[in-house]
C-alpha cells in the first residue's frame, strides 16, 4: 500500500488521525495507535470500530493489529 491511495476524507478529525497513522505506519496495534495519537481508550476502540464497520480498516485477529483497507 502506497500513501498514494485515495483516503476517504472524513469530517471526524480522531478518524482522520487514524487514517494518516495507519497510513504512515502500516499495520499497527491498537496500543500503539492510541498511544501515538494520545487517545483515550474508549475514544479509540469507537473510532476504530466504527472504521472497521465503514470499512475504512481491517484489522488481523491474532496478534491484533489494524490496518487500511486496500481498495482497487
Amino acid at each position: 500500500m502506497g500513501k498514494s491511495r485515495e483516503i476517504h476524507v472524513t469530517d471526524n478529525p480522531t478518524k482522520r488521525a487514524i487514517l494518516e497513522f495507519l497510513s504512515d505506519h502500516g499495520m499497527s496495534y491498537f496500543g500503539e495507535i492510541i498511544k501515538n495519537l494520545s487517545l483515550s481508550y474508549s475514544k479509540g476502540i469507537k473510532n476504530i470500530l466504527e472504521m472497521k464497520k465503514e470499512g475504512l480498516i481491517d484489522n488481523s485477529i491474532n496478534p491484533p493489529k489494524y490496518n487500511l483497507v486496500q481498495k482497487d
